[in-house]
């Protein structure tokens, strides 16, 4: 049998210069492919970092603005004369409580957050703001007819010695601190007792002089007889709710960052002076920066909180939150520009006090 001898062509492999172009080929696929790979990586890592921000921003912005509206408020009336019965009336925070709202500047102190580096601590350089209201725990006065030392009330379920409290009408809102409980409907306000502690047994409608003078009963009801202390006394309906004293500020957040931190006042025990703030929570990573400036009544420009002449005049305040991109699960490449620099986005929020709008 007759064999065919087999082409040379068919034998020969790859040349050199064709595996060579191959390659050549196959890296430039390669790097192709690796480019839109790092690019889509890219701009999900930056796409990531931005909605984190507005995610931040929402939430800050959400819940700052519940605190602000409802400055100064209480469960009554925004035009009730606030009085405070408290002994330490003078002290920073119950001292406030009648502006409902105060602002610092960047390089303004705060007592109880003071300025440093560890956790939690505010960061030199942004503004903070304190917001006082009474809008938690709503109860239903029933009777008062003696100013010396009990409210009655539908119930007194949740309401614990030594709390401060606001017990208010269409009148007056009276700031005291709830000194017993002598049944299932009763509070009581003796003078005298606790810390800070009540200036009077009875309450007392202008604080100045003694407490034989200017007392007040908060609720006589039709058909009830006021005992002859009532110097001035009521028949509209009456209210008690908790008191609640908050401060938003910039704080570090001891992982290399900072965020916006609210720390409410401790009002339920015998409270050191000045009162100190409970732990602070953090609201949202990555805030590097806030200002404030707050707008007053007949006023037409927003004021830095140095210029404000009276806090009990501010109507709105204008917030501006710088937010910073934080790692958390991204990479420290996700999370900058460009140039190098931290992805940053700067939102501002104009929020009206809504227990002033009836003077706006």
């Amino acid at each position: 049998m007759k064999r065919t001898p087999t082409s040379r062509r068919r034998q020969s492999g790859l040349s050199l210069i064709e595996l060579m172009i191959s390659l050549v080929l196959g890296l430039i696929v390669v790097g192709a492919a690796s480019a839109v790979f790092l690019s889509n990586r890219r701009a999900y890592g930056t796409s990531e970092t931005v909605n984190r921000i507005q995610e931040s921003s929402r939430i800050a912005f959400e819940l700052m603005s519940r605190d602000v509206r409802e400055a100064g408020g209480n469960p009554c009336s925004s035009s009730a004369t606030i009085v405070n019965q408290l002994t330490t009336a003078s002290d920073a925070w119950w001292q406030a409580f009648a502006q409902g709202i105060r602002g610092y500047n960047g390089a303004t102190a705060t007592s109880g957050t003071a300025f440093g580096t560890a956790a939690a601590s505010r960061v030199n350089g942004t503004d903070a703001i304190d917001l006082h209201l009474a809008n938690t725990g709503d109860y239903r006065v029933t009777s008062h007819t003696n100013p010396s030392a009990e409210l009655d009330l539908n119930t007194n379920a949740g309401v614990a010695a030594n709390e401060i409290l606001m017990v208010c009408n269409m009148d007056f809102a009276l700031i005291f601190q709830a000194t017993g409980l002598s049944s299932t409907n009763k509070v009581q306000h003796n003078g005298g007792a606790g810390s800070p502690g009540n200036s009077c047994a009875a309450f007392k409608f202008d604080p100045t002089g003694n407490c034989t003078v200017n007392r007040y009963c908060m609720l006589v009801p039709t058909g009830a007889a006021a005992a002859a202390e009532c110097d001035l006394k009521s028949d509209t309906p009456a209210r008690l709710a908790r008191v609640v004293s908050v401060r938003w500020y910039i704080g570090n957040n001891g992982r290399g960052g900072t965020s916006l931190y609210r720390a409410a006042l401790t009002s339920k025990d015998a409270d050191a002076i000045p009162d100190p703030l409970e732990v602070p929570v953090e609201i949202a990573e990555g805030v590097s920066g806030m200002s404030i400036t707050y707008l007053s009544n007949g006023g037409t420009a927003y004021q830095a909180p140095a210029a404000v002449p009276n806090w009990s005049n501010v109507v709105a305040a204008r917030v501006s939150l710088t937010f910073s991109g934080a790692e958390g699960g991204l990479s420290a490449g996700d999370i900058r520009g460009t140039d190098g620099n931290l992805l940053t986005r700067t939102v501002v929020n104009t929020i009206a006090l809504r227990n002033r709008q009836g003077v706006l």
